[in-house]
């Protein structure tokens, strides 16, 4: 199964890569990595904002734009959300033995890697305790509740996982020196929990610090020689209510900055490898493209390249969560520990797949540019893919709330190799080959940079090279149809977010064959529903973003549910709202390569139910298709009716098939000699209006309307509409030069043609078409042509044009008018649609009666149009 590489794409490894290469210095990447270790390897929040300072430099110095977003720790503890609990400063520890000899055994200054992360600290003056050496589990669990008060245990074993039973012995802390494959001298990294004490132990307070086996070894042989040894352990550690930053380097767009790849590359991590390397990776990809951007020789990419360092996992997530924008990331990257000598990763560059249910494209493009940049200077690496990894980070590739998100790395453990120095203070950069990670920067410089300069002509050969592909395996593997199916959906689906300029209607079609061609191949993908499984055919839908921490959450019984389902985390992105529980069985089934059955994702749902990240919802409670044609029929809805619709999805209820059911209904009832309008605008929201991709934000309905392949969307910077039926091509010409809401605006040749405004879930304060009648009395507030905005047109180019400046101040008429007027004199209807207040008008009546309110208003108000300087 060859993936045949797009004409487009073998141009860009043929002209581009080389460019980038020559630019790269494997030197001052190593320089840059040195410069983040000086700061991370102190474990410590205080130096993890002096590594902001040193990125804000480097990003600077790259003539890239920098924003930093501080996120506080604590908030929604027990919620199951990626949360840092507190900060922590480590300002010292010591450990000396005091009894019957003096010598000290372990400094912070000396080795910042002796401290577990969140350590307990101890009273200024420190605290003097017998040691007692506990190396198993076994021994620990002899021991008596109270057994160890007042002493120190020392232990090989990784504590964390005997955090309670330790606490239950009453140890004041635990000192582990735990081994480090092959590294006798080296310091394993070790945490008491990662984004703070697993909050089931959260009430313990342990000290906890580490040695090395050889450091270990020794302090054995002195309690074996001495026999009872005392130890003075001091540590100095500020706990508190803080903040972790969000770093971003950003590679501004030329034209859509609303659009943004993203990659993600953790600081906060004492490891010059894992993951100083990543960050400076990211640094010199900046340094590359804006040099060579300022040099003339590179255009800048239409979107933006956002590169962003934090606290691993608990950074990214609080940042996609907390930080809102416009629509998700259109795709990325996740960079971790690159760059390795050949020796230490055994010459394996890996590039693991995106997650399974993502748009799996982005695989094989990045694929096909990393091979082209190892061949250009293969500083002793072969390129390995495979499969989709847990970072956590690459979570992020949920397809709902995230991005495609492929890892590259050189993180490869083999259990053959004599030494392994991950997650220890092994990790230097004696580890880190210059030439390595300049191959590396190449590769992923040349993958950010194709897909944020991508348009609708590579988006066309994408989506061909895809269905060729997808078609071959469906002949090598016809069992996973449906998984196949549904991987190239995503896939067709996700590069309609890269369309820019062209034919619409031409490249929608297209796509569409390319989708037709594999369903032909696959089936529709319907399972067959399991009678005899109560409660397999409700339906998960998802309440929060990506999947839970489950450290952070005390419900025993729903990590007892988690247990017994076995499934991973991510086995939750397969819920998208549609598919049933049996329907995700399936799927899940082909994707671990056995039977997975709807026992189990019953209880995996369950499980998130309970902590309120998902709802499960019964067919027999949700409105169907059926039922909304049923109720727009009694409101008044005929066919052949030309109807502008203002909605309120959740005022509707839970809908089978969400927003694209709610449409599906009103062009059923309408008919196909009937033309369904919505609002399409986006407020201004965006510098640049995209019609084939700029988002409404009139809602999920409006939202998924304009998208459909037969939609036609009219071309207005601020407030285009979108119309489907034989009248769409004819009220959406022209809108630009017309004006927004002029007689002959889209709006206002529906309202003089006959048409009706249909009001579900919202009232008529939503209802545009009363602009239209404002703009008719006249009204001297509101101009088509006051401002200048920029849409993209038809063949691409950016155009300024003449836009909306609407009034600066409220209208002293209030259009909740409208609805009083309209139902004294019986001029609209009222149902129920769904569970949703509905009305029906028709339009000239509202436009008649919005004039009548203004006419001895708007020629004596002084309210003018606000200009935007």
């Amino acid at each position: 199964m060859t993936w045949q590489t797009p004409p487009s794409l073998m141009r860009f490894c043929r002209e581009i890569l080389p460019l980038l290469y020559r630019q790269i210095d494997g030197k001052r990447l190593l320089e840059t990595a040195a410069s983040i270790v000086e700061t991370d390897r102190w474990n410590s929040f205080d130096r993890f904002h002096d590594t902001t300072q040193t990125l804000i430099r480097h990003y600077e110095e790259a003539g890239a734009t920098v924003e930093v977003t501080p996120l506080q720790t604590g908030g929604r503890i027990g919620s199951g959300r990626w949360i840092i609990h507190e900060a922590a400063d480590v300002h010292a520890a010591t450990v000396d033995i005091v009894h019957p000899v003096q010598e000290r055994v372990l400094d912070y200054q000396n080795n910042p890697w002796h401290v577990i992360q969140w350590s307990a600290a101890t009273p200024r003056e420190g605290m003097k305790n017998e040691m007692v050496i506990l190396d198993s589990q076994e021994e620990l669990e002899r021991i008596p509740p109270g057994g160890l008060a007042g002493k120190i245990v020392l232990t090989r074993m990784d504590p964390r996982p005997h955090l309670q039973r330790l606490a239950d012995t009453e140890t004041v802390g635990v000192i582990t020196d735990r081994p480090v494959k092959g590294l006798p001298e080296a310091t394993a990294w070790t945490k008491f929990g990662w984004g703070g004490v697993p909050l089931a132990h959260a009430a313990l307070h342990l000290v906890g610090l580490v040695l090395s086996a050889d450091e270990g070894e020794r302090l054995r042989k002195m309690a074996q020689k001495h026999g009872k040894l005392t130890l003075h352990t001091k540590v100095d550690i500020r706990k508190y209510v803080g903040t972790h930053d969000v770093v971003s380097g950003i590679i501004r767009g030329a034209i859509d900055s609303q659009d943004e790849l993203w990659v993600l590359a953790h600081s906060s991590e004492p490891g010059a490898l894992d993951n100083a390397s990543g960050v400076a990776l990211c640094i010199e990809v900046a340094r590359v493209l804006e040099g060579l951007i300022a040099e003339g020789l590179l255009r800048r990419p239409r979107r933006s390249i956002r590169l962003l360092h934090a606290y691993e996992c608990y950074g990214f997530f609080k940042y996609l969560e907390d930080v809102k924008r416009l629509q998700t990331p259109l795709a990325g990257v996740v960079v971790d520990t690159v760059g390795s000598k050949p020796e230490v990763c055994d010459g394996r560059l890996e590039w693991h797949t995106t997650i399974p249910m993502s748009a799996g494209f982005v695989d094989r493009v990045g694929e096909k540019i990393i091979q082209e940049a190892i061949a250009l200077d293969n500083p002793g690496y072969q390129l390995f893919v495979e499969p989709f990894m847990s970072t956590s980070d690459t979570l992020i590739g949920d397809p709902k709330y995230g991005f495609p998100a492929p890892w590259l790395t050189t993180h490869h453990r083999d259990k053959n190799v004599a030494s392994d120095a991950y997650h220890s203070s092994g990790d230097t950069l004696k580890l880190v080959s210059a030439d390595g990670l300049a191959a590396c920067t190449v590769a992923m410089a040349g993958y950010l940079y194709f897909l944020a300069n991508a348009d609708s002509k590579d988006v066309v050969e994408l989506a061909t090279a895809e269905t060729d592909w997808t078609l071959d395996q469906l002949k090598l593997s016809a069992v996973e149809a449906n998984y196949i199916r549904e991987g190239h959906g995503e896939t067709i689906k996700r590069l309609k977010r890269w369309l820019w300029g062209g034919n619409r209607a031409e490249i929608m079609n297209h796509l569409d064959e390319c989708e037709h061609q594999v369903r032909e191949v696959a089936g529709n993908g319907k399972r067959a529903l399991e009678d005899d499984v109560p409660s397999a055919n409700r339906i998960p839908h998802r309440t929060a973003v990506l999947s839970p921490d489950w450290g952070n959450n005390t419900h025993a019984d729903v990590k007892a549910k988690m247990e017994d389902a076995k499934l991973k985390p991510w086995a939750l992105f397969w819920a998208d709202g549609n598919r049933r529980i049996d329907e995700i069985a399936d799927l899940l089934s082909s994707e671990y390569g056995k039977e997975v059955t709807v026992e189990q994702v019953i209880t995996f749902f369950e499980a998130h139910a309970e902590l309120h990240y998902a709802e499960l919802i019964d067919p027999k409670d949700a409105i169907s298709k059926s039922r909304l044609i049923a109720d727009f029929k009694e409101l008044g809805l005929e066919l052949g009716m030309d109807v502008m619709v203002h909605s309120s999805l959740s005022e509707i209820g839970y809908v089978i098939g969400g927003a694209d059911g709610v449409v599906d209904a009103l062009l059923a009832v309408i008919g196909e000699s009937g033309t369904l309008m919505m609002p399409s605008f986006n407020h201004r929201s965006v510098p640049i209006f995209n019609p084939m991709t700029t988002p409404t934000t009139n809602g999920a309905i409006p939202d998924a309307m304009w998208r459909r392949s037969n939609a036609v969307r009219s071309l207005h910077p601020t407030h285009a509409v979108a119309a489907i039926g034989p009248k769409a091509e004819e009220y959406c010409r022209d809108h630009l030069e017309a004006g927004i809401w002029a007689q002959d605006s889209p709006i206002g040749k529906l309202i003089h043609g006959g048409g009706y405004i249909l009001t579900l879930g919202v009232t008529h304060e939503s209802s545009t078409a009363y602009h239209v009648a404002e703009m008719s009395v006249p009204c001297g507030c509101i101009d088509s042509f006051g401002n200048a905005d920029r849409v993209v047109m038809p063949d691409g180019r950016i155009q300024e044009v003449q836009g909306l400046a609407f009034r600066s101040e409220t209208c002293p008429v209030s259009p909740r008018k409208l609805d009083e007027t309209l139902n004294e004199r019986q001029l609209q209807r009222h149902e129920k649609v769904g569970n949703a207040d509905a009305a029906l008008v028709k339009a000239l009546n509202l436009w008649e009666v919005r004039r009548e309110h203004l006419r001895e208003i708007c020629p004596t108000c002084t309210i003018k149009p606000r200009i935007i300087k």
